[in-house]
């Protein structure tokens, strides 16, 4: 059999290249339009005019711009004229670097569907919620357990904006009162804390890098995070309190090498607990101003260094209120000014008749007579300790001057008291020798009463009365007299 040959006259050959060079002529003045799938968006970018264009629509004819099979991919001809997201691919927080195949644009953002298309609108259908920082998981229903649209959240007419409105409308709808005092506390910028997740109801301080202890886990959020700012907050101390002006430029601001969260007083001085009043006897309760009405600071009184101090200079600055006070005071009591005062002004309101009253003689004489070296606690009141025994009745008075000596004078010497009545014989006063034949502190009855021992004893045998204590008769009769016998302990 055989094959039947096709043959092309030259006329057929002319007309089908004429139809080629004419088809080929019409691409060429068209750039590709007869292959296009439809009209372009006409919708204009976020970002105003690109490349002179207000929308893809303007450059419809020019398909290069967006298409050049086999020398380069789609994705790099969209960032020559989208620059913004070249930049944002750039920045790992971005929404664009987040895709996992962010080259693919027109997955998201697909054109030729007619110039009434909108792109960004258009990248929703498929938009994965999960890349943005605020995940839907307990977003998919509201209160009412109704399906939530995306306009729940969004603008209508900018779906790429959140409304922070629509946000506090629907939960005050569900808590008031709540609402209230949370925006109070935190403003309204509900993304700064909050994710979707409800990420905050397991946030644990101590795990972060800001644990709260001491006197900082009693305060509330709001104290710290005003107007919820919770990211990238400051942590040092001087952030959140103010330098005290007491040690302003003295200390530094490394306020925990005195200072920790349990209370800001007492401060600590090389770790231990430091209180200037319990550590040097010196209270700055009444040390807050100089007498011009400037704040003393540390430096006010430890000019060189806060763990030494100058005696001088308390008087310097006292002395420019009363210099004659001052000369007249350090002339009297010496300048050791730590000895008597104690920053509390105790010695100004201090009444010396409570503690040791002054009469006579002692309401006569200098602090310093009796404060020998300045010392004023622990002061002796005995008599002896400031006036030597008279030779005269060494080891035979005994040493209660007070019997018969008083402030007035020394002498003349008089018996200030007596409880035994020295005239109970109804012979008058008896010499004091009667009683005490050797010594004022010792007596006895013997002088004039018979001692037969075995007698007495035998008088005072049911009263339980031991020989040693026969002697003591004004144990007994104080009065002088002779009483009924009674029992001892009675």
């Amino acid at each position: 059999m055989r094959r039947r040959s096709t043959v092309i006259s030259l006329p057929g050959l002319l007309i089908l290249v004429f139809l080629l060079s004419g088809l080929g002529f019409t691409l060429w003045r068209q750039g590709g339009l007869a292959f296009s799938p439809g009209a372009l968006s006409s919708s204009g970018s976020s970002g105003g005019n690109i490349g002179g264009f207000d929308s893809h629509a303007d450059f419809e004819g020019q398909c290069a711009l967006c298409h050049q099979p086999l020398t380069s991919i789609q994705a790099n001809q969209c960032l020559a004229c989208h620059t913004e997201i070249g930049v944002q691919l750039l920045m790992e927080d971005s929404l664009h670097a987040r895709f996992e195949q962010v080259e693919k644009c027109s997955q998201c953002h697909p054109d030729h569907r007619g110039k009434d298309f909108d792109l960004r609108l258009g990248s929703l259908e498929n938009f994965d919620h999960s890349v943005l920082s605020f995940s839907l998981i307990w977003h998919q229903v509201d209160y009412s357990l109704t399906p939530m649209q995306c306009s729940a959240c969004h603008l209508s007419d900018d779906r790429f904006s959140v409304s922070i409105d629509l946000c506090t409308t629907c939960h005050a709808g569900q808590d008031l009162a709540f609402m209230t005092t949370h925006l109070a506390d935190f403003g309204n910028d509900c993304m700064n804390c909050h994710d979707g997740l409800d990420t905050l109801t397991r946030f644990d301080h101590a795990n972060s890098s800001f644990p709260l202890d001491g006197s900082h886990a009693d305060q509330t959020c709001a104290s710290c995070h005003q107007q919820g700012q919770f990211l990238n907050l400051p942590a040092d101390c001087v952030d959140c309190h103010a330098e005290p002006a007491i040690h302003l430029g003295v200390f530094g601001i490394e306020c925990g090498s005195c200072h920790d969260t349990s209370s800001w007083k007492p401060a600590l001085l090389a770790g231990e607990s430091f209180d200037h009043f319990d550590h040097s006897g010196f209270s700055l309760e009444l040390h807050t101003q100089d007498f011009s009405g400037d704040s003393i600071v540390c430096t006010t009184c430890h000019a060189q260094d806060v763990r030494t101090f100058e005696q001088a200079t308390c008087n310097d600055c006292h002395a420019l209120d009363d210099n004659d006070f001052i000369v007249q005071h350090q002339s009297q009591l010496g300048n050791n000014c730590l000895a008597c005062h104690d920053g509390t002004d105790r010695m100004k309101g201090f009444n010396h008749q409570i503690v040791y009253p002054l009469e006579g003689r002692h309401a006569e004489i200098e602090c310093k007579a009796c404060h020998v070296d300045e010392v004023y606690l622990g002061t002796s009141t005995e008599c002896k300790d400031c006036h030597l025994e008279p030779e005269v009745h060494i080891g035979f008075f005994g040493l209660k001057c007070e019997y018969c000596h008083n402030t007035s004078s020394w002498y003349p010497a008089q018996l200030v008291s007596h409880k035994f009545p020295i005239d109970h014989g109804d012979q008058g006063e008896v010499e004091c020798t009667v009683c005490h034949l050797s010594t004022y502190s010792e007596y006895t009855c013997y002088g004039c009463h018979e001692h037969e021992v075995n007698e007495i004893a035998d008088k005072h045998k049911d009263l339980d009365i031991s020989t040693a204590e026969l002697a003591n008769c004004t144990e007994c009769h104080l009065d002088g007299f002779v009483h009924e016998a009674k029992n001892h302990d009675e």
